[in-house]
């Protein structure tokens, strides 16, 4: 034991010293309560992430994401949730197996979940349950960057930011908008999310974002690209127009069966003692062509940071929808925080679902 010990150390202390690698850990937790309606809900939340790079020494700097964890309000846990099923027939008393996208016993453990069926004799329906997925990604994207640009290829890359320019929405939290009920207009950008690279530049004074996916489909590390695919395109630049900075961005997403495209501006100047943020974006899809018009005041209030965002979208003979989003934040010491959140929506789908939310909350990074 005391040899494998020295052997490992041996090991360890040569990788130590010999690596080049920048390793970067972020972490932190969050604690909430939200107020929608005659409920209160509280969540607490939390965040582990790592990143390295490493520069090559040849004016090439490669950047992994590597391993990420996150607890998300949508899942039961931050990591795996359990889901049932019912309607299984089996013979009472014998333990047996079942595979979660069946709904036949099978012989055999394999990668299947054990059922215990009730002791009584004959046949019986009995329940289940399965572990769903856990709440991360791993190595999902990989970057390499030199004076030109950064190109990074990755399997969850996210074009949606290239045309939906919108910035009415200023909540920091994903609880604060729970169970308000959706607008009887929206945007609707199509398939956006997948397996693609995008390549980033700048040109002067002009900066360049080139996305591109080789499948849509997402989730997948391996696809097979001679095959037909589901692609995506956009472009995204920021160019200097006197004092202000607008950018103008553009989706194509047409492997659907109706073309997406995904057209917007934006834009930002100082106003009184904060930014004044505009924009406006356009998503036309056959049948469902929408736009919205929306803005965004940020500024400081002594130590504090208020952020005030509205938004319009109209779709087609839809009734309009209008949210109000709100955020202020204090800081209470070093990456510690308490914030207060608020949104008001108007023009809902279904009229009897909740319209307004506000939301208290206390952050801290470690």
């Amino acid at each position: 034991m005391k040899k494998l010990i020295a052997i490992i150390s041996v090991l360890a202390a040569g990788f130590v010293g010999t690596a080049k690698a920048d390793i970067t850990m972020s972490a932190g937790s969050s604690l909430e309560m939200q107020s929608i309606g005659s409920a209160t809900n509280l969540s607490i939340g939390g965040n582990l992430g790592f990143a390295f790079s490493q520069d090559l020494g040849n004016g090439v700097t490669v950047t992994m994401q590597g391993l990420s964890f996150s607890n998300d309000i949508d899942a039961v846990d931050n990591i795996a949730s359990d889901t049932t099923a019912k309607g299984i027939n089996a013979l009472g008393g014998v333990t047996q197996w079942v595979n979660a996208t069946a709904t036949n016993l099978i012989a055999t453990k394999g990668t299947n979940t054990a059922i215990i069926v009730n002791a009584a004799t004959g046949q019986t329906t009995n329940t289940y349950t399965t572990d769903a997925a856990v709440d991360s990604d791993a190595f999902e994207q990989i970057s390499f960057a030199t004076a030109n640009g950064t190109l990074t290829y990755g399997s969850d890359i996210d074009l949606e930011g290239f045309g939906g320019l919108g910035v009415g929405d200023v909540l920091s939290s994903d609880l604060t908008d729970t169970d308000i009920g959706k607008g009887a207009s929206a945007l609707t950008y199509g398939n956006v999310v997948g397996n693609g690279i995008t390549y980033a530049t700048s040109l002067g004074g002009t900066s360049l974002t080139i996305g591109y996916l080789l499948d849509n489909g997402g989730g997948a590390d391996k696809f097979d690209t001679s095959a037909t695919a589901n692609n995506t395109m956009a472009i995204k630049s920021a160019i200097p127009v006197g004092p202000l900075s607008v950018t103008v961005g553009y989706i194509s997403d047409s492997t659907t069966s109706a073309k997406v495209t995904t057209t917007g501006a934006s834009t930002s100047m100082a106003a009184g003692n904060g930014t004044l943020s505009v924009a406006y974006v356009q998503t036309a899809i056959t049948g469902n062509d929408s736009s919205q018009i929306s803005a965004k005041y940020a500024t400081t209030l002594g130590g504090a940071s208020l952020s005030v965002g509205y938004s319009s979208t109209d779709t087609n003979t839809a009734t309009n929808t209008n949210d109000i989003t709100a955020t202020i934040s204090q800081s209470v010491g070093t990456g510690a925080s308490v914030f207060a959140e608020f949104i008001s929506r108007d023009g809902l789908k279904t009229s009897t679902e909740e319209s307004s939310a506000i939301l208290l909350g206390s952050s801290f990074a470690f």
